[in-house]
């Protein structure tokens, strides 16, 4: 299984924008939280999170993106672990989400984006500051973060979490890596 710093290498290899990797780093941090509270493994769950965009930039849309992924990671990532990258876009690859992974992966991937602009609009534009009532209270806004599919959060519900109870494992997570991502 490839490390944590051998995952982030290979990330910084093929993805250029810092934003894009602190997304990456951000989705592995709420992956990492949730695979802990749930029993298990840690640092596979966390590796599926930072390498799940790891060809965002490569890639010419959603109707290719995760197959490029397949083709960075032949060699270097197990079959499960490309399968559940693969997955978060589901709609595009037609592979089935179902397993707990795949939808952990889903859902983090969309709170990383809610939780992030929940940071950023706080006047010290870090997790610290962050509520996780505000959280809760955004993701009820439609207005906030336009982007963030509310509809993929909420499939947390499919691994016994409510949307509360997730969210507050969301921002958790992600203020464990708040130096990383400069949060």
């Amino acid at each position: 299984m490839l490390s944590r710093a051998d995952a982030l290498d290979l990330v910084r290899m093929h993805v250029r924008k810092e934003n894009n990797v602190k997304h990456m780093i951000s989705v592995g941090a709420i992956m990492r939280e949730m695979a802990s509270r749930a029993g298990e493994d840690a640092d596979r769950w966390e590796l599926a999170g930072i390498l799940h965009d790891i060809d965002l930039e490569i890639c010419s849309g959603m109707e290719d993106h995760t197959l490029k992924a397949r083709e960075l990671l032949g060699g270097r990532a197990d079959e499960e672990l490309v399968e559940v990258i693969m997955a978060h876009n589901h709609e595009a690859t037609g592979v089935a989400v179902d397993s707990r992974f795949k939808v952990a992966l889903i859902v983090a991937d969309a709170a990383s984006g809610l939780v992030t602009a929940c940071a950023l609009v706080m006047p010290s534009r870090k997790l610290a500051d962050v509520q996780a009532g505000s959280v809760i209270k955004k993701f009820g806004n439609k207005d906030f973060a336009k982007g963030v599919s509310r509809d993929r959060i909420m499939r947390c519900e499919e691994l016994g979490m409510s949307r509360d109870e997730f969210l507050t494992l969301a921002l958790d997570g992600m203020r464990k890596a708040a130096g990383q991502l400069g949060l």
